[in-house]
């Protein structure tokens, strides 16, 4: 069975598209994840939030955490920081582990830190020439994606992504869109549970 890639599941408010109504595709365990169509294309978007009882600077830290990021972002089978740029911009490379008999994933992204008061946006855009392309890996290059973090109290922090990425190479879109959300909310699980367990220490 084909599993939904998550591209680092890292995200952009505000696309270029013509702006539809959300739709709520799940709501469980704090976490909502929504999803709609475009005008210009036939595979959704998504958008997951949760609150997390964490500071925000930890939420931040772990988003960033490029080398660990397959210990809780769903099935990525390999993440890397290609280049530090500045303080608040890297090349990050992350491989999706797909099940046989559909191709991995790959994509590299230029990600963007932009911070303002008491919140900060992280944003991810392709930059598909800077790593080679590897053999029977299908390299991601239509996405876009932004996090946003807002502090809620100390020890509190708003957790939003939104993403649109196509996975290319001929899957279907309904079935791109009949599992889309699968992927954001074991993200979104895995990371809560993770950043709550150590708050709690």
């Amino acid at each position: 069975m084909y599993k939904p890639v998550c591209f680092l599941s890292f995200v952009f408010f505000g696309f270029l598209f013509q702006q539809k109504p959300w739709e709520l595709a799940v709501d469980k365990e704090g976490i909502k994840v929504y999803t709609r169509i475009t005008d210009s294309t036939s595979i959704k978007e998504y958008k997951v939030t949760t609150v997390i009882k964490s500071p925000m600077d930890t939420v931040l830290k772990k988003i960033l955490d490029i080398k660990n990021l397959k210990k809780w972002s769903y099935h990525i089978a390999e993440s890397a920081l290609v280049k530090k740029i500045n303080d608040s911009t890297w090349i990050f490379y992350i491989h999706n582990d797909i099940e046989w008999p559909v191709k991995d994933r790959d994509h590299v992204s230029k990600v963007q830190l932009k911070k303002k008061k008491e919140e900060y946006n992280v944003i991810l855009t392709p930059y598909n020439n800077f790593v080679k392309e590897k053999e029977d890996v299908v390299r991601l290059t239509k996405f876009k994606g932004m996090w946003v973090l807002k502090k809620l109290s100390v020890n509190q922090t708003q957790v939003t992504q939104q993403l649109y990425g196509d996975p290319e190479s001929n899957i279907p879109p309904f079935f791109i869109n009949m599992m889309i959300a699968k992927a954001p909310f074991h993200t979104f699980k895995n990371m809560k549970s993770q950043l709550e367990a150590r708050t709690t220490k």
